[in-house]
């Protein structure tokens, strides 16, 4: 995305706040104003101290382009009283005084603008990025590390709006104050004024190409960033284990690692960023010794370059350094801010989820998505293929079945054999590559998709629990339930019994991913929130396999309270958990191998039977 493009984007977050920009604008330029005064004051203070007083009559000067410094010069004589020194000089004081104290108060309110106009831009683009990423597919979060996610809402977003609010005021005073400094030393001497464009197209090149090189650098410095964060992010949710494979150390060596390649980007960027101040600099000093050297020259030849112009355009010339060094600096910054928009922007036009996110198979549109009242017949899978995005190999293959209403079915297989994308496509998390999966004849991708998820509760072997109130994590996705609901949802689910017991009761906040309880107390919560939405359809993938016998015990028990009138699909890793399921699927390499009911299957002597023979060997030799 070119610079251009990529600035007018940025600043469309400033648009909604078209006051405080203007009030920024209107103080600018009288900061600017009052700058000039005071310079142009300055010039004559020096004149005033050092010139003796003439008792000549001071000439009145009519207006004109041509004579315009004549005029001024004229102007401030008359104004200042040169005919008195002592009250010249007070007078001369005065002004400069007035108009430092007017400059600086400008500046401060301008300041006061800015900080509001960039804490509201840093709370909209962080507000819009964090909602867009929560409208993203499951792909997405799939092949982006967390810490990316994470730097780009925190990190990336920050280095946007220093480019775009530090940037966006000085756009527009710095040019103006050296388009005023200009104009003025083009009103003292135009012949010295046009030496000083010698240098700009030398000064130009060098900042642009000083530019290029930062905003280069930047964007690896925001990756270094993520990987940084991503180390951070991994490292601190998975302590435990790092604590008891005793490798402290070793993830200590990998995050000293990250971080010296981020220290190394940023040194880079800093001292490459920190080249165009001195050279703007060195060379701006340059021109002024030749200038001096002239303008010296012409002063004490006499030759039409009085000392107060002379003085006047040094005060001049150089105090349009400052604004150019700010310049120079500006395209730095404005590098990192481009960087930095390329990742928000590129997340930004990442496409979220839609109603109907493949048009090939498709080509209904948000405004006509179907909405789902309830499910009253089956869910059927027709010849679904699936592969992940960006990936050639094919994970399920030509599966067809289907779950009638009030049906338990159950998938059974080995790790990798595709049961769990199976559950991930009914939700559309994915979409398919092929075939039809469709709920009461209505293909799902022609459906509302809130409308589509809302038919499901999903209650997985990896639960995630909210650093938050058991009743918040119970009640999340239902923020209006009862806290009686959310009681008998934990009666229901087993849980009652230990929550209870806890010093708050439903008000105990559990910890991040729920850290404070066991893993059976996590499950059962997970079921008891999947109670109180009272899906139609069950989703269950695995949810007891990680359990002592004890937890498994009491979590089986409110799955079977669970599954009680539903719709279940179920993943099965226990098979003595699903013998009384209506259909049982046998899954390898992404077919369906085997299917019928658990008598049906041990009487096929085949795979499903090798796998309740392994489970009953094992029970048996526990036993």
């Amino acid at each position: 995305m070119g610079n251009l493009k990529l600035y007018r984007r940025m600043l469309t977050y400033l648009l909604p706040y078209k006051l405080l920009i203007a009030a920024s604008m209107i103080l600018a330029v009288m900061a600017v104003f009052f700058e000039g005064l005071s310079l142009w004051f300055g010039a004559s203070l020096v004149q005033t101290i050092f010139e003796p007083p003439s008792d000549a009559v001071i000439e009145k000067v009519p207006f004109s382009i041509a004579n315009i410094n004549e005029y001024l010069k004229y102007q401030s004589s008359v104004f200042i009283d040169k005919s008195n020194p002592l009250n010249a000089l007070k007078i001369v004081c005065l002004m400069m005084s007035l108009a430092f104290l007017f400059k600086n108060i400008t500046i401060y309110l301008k300041s006061v603008v800015m900080a509001r106009l960039n804490l509201s831009v840093v709370r909209d683009m962080r507000n819009q990025l964090f909602s867009h990423s929560l409208t993203l597919p499951a792909s997405y979060y799939d092949r982006t590390q967390s810490g990316k996610v994470i730097s780009l809402v925190v990190n990336d977003v920050t280095s946007i709006n220093n480019s775009m609010t530090n940037t966006f005021d000085k756009i527009f005073i710095e040019p103006l104050r050296v388009a005023f400094f200009i104009t003025v030393l083009f009103i003292i001497n135009y012949k010295f004024t046009l030496a000083i464009f010698i240098i700009f197209p030398v000064l130009g090149f060098l900042i642009t190409h000083i530019g290029r090189t930062v905003r280069r650098r930047s964007k690896r410095v925001l990756e270094q960033f993520s990987g940084l964060m991503s180390i951070l992010h991994e490292t601190v949710s998975g302590i435990r284990v790092v604590k008891m494979f005793g490798m402290h150390n070793c993830e200590s060596q990998k995050f000293k690692k990250s971080n010296s390649n981020f220290v190394k980007h940023s040194f880079r960027t800093s001292y490459i960023d920190a080249l165009a101040s001195p050279i703007t600099e060195v060379m701006g000093v340059v021109v002024v010794v030749i200038l001096l050297w002239y303008g010296g020259s012409a002063v004490l030849a006499q030759g039409g370059f009085g000392a107060e112009d002379f003085i006047r355009f040094l005060v001049f010339l150089f105090s349009i350094f400052t604004p150019l060094k700010a310049i120079s600096k500006l395209n730095a910054t404005l590098q990192s801010g481009f960087a930095a928009a390329d990742r928000v922007f590129g997340a930004l036009d990442s496409k979220a989820e839609e109603v109907s996110t493949q048009e090939k198979y498709s080509s209904i549109s948000r405004d006509t998505a179907k909405k789902i009242a309830g499910f009253e017949s089956n869910v059927t899978f027709e010849n679904v293929t699936f592969s992940y995005p960006l990936c050639d190999d094919v994970v399920l293959k030509d599966i067809s079945f289907e779950i009638k209403k009030g049906d338990v079915v159950a998938l059974v297989g080995s790790s990798g054999s595709g049961k769990s994308t199976t559950l991930d496509l009914l939700p559309r998390f994915y979409d398919i590559t092929d075939g039809i999966i469709s709920i009461d004849g209505v293909d799902i991708r022609d459906m509302d998709l809130n409308s589509l998820r809302s038919l499901f509760g999903i209650v997985s072997q990896e639960t995630f629990l909210f650093n938050d109130t058991i009743f918040y994590n119970i009640a999340y996705g239902l923020p209006e339930a009862s806290r009686e609901a959310v009681a008998e949802a934990a009666k229901a689910a087993n849980a009652w019994e230990y929550i209870e017991k806890l010093p708050n009761g439903l008000d105990t906040v559990i910890g991040e991913r729920g850290v404070m309880l066991s893993g059976g107390q996590r499950q059962r919560l997970s079921i008891a929130r999947a109670l109180l939405l009272n899906p139609p359809i069950l989703i269950l993938d695995e949810a007891t396999s990680s359990l002592d016998t004890e937890s498994e015990r009491l979590v089986q028990a409110a799955i079977n309270n669970v599954m009680e009138n539903r719709t279940v699909l179920v993943v099965a890793h226990r098979l003595s958990t699903i013998q009384h399921a209506d259909l049982i699927l046998v899954l390898e390499n992404g077919k369906i191998a085997e299917r019928g009911t658990h008598e049906d299957l041990l009487a096929q002597k085949s795979r499903y039977k090798y796998f309740h023979d392994i489970q009953f060997a094992a029970s048996s030799a526990n036993t």
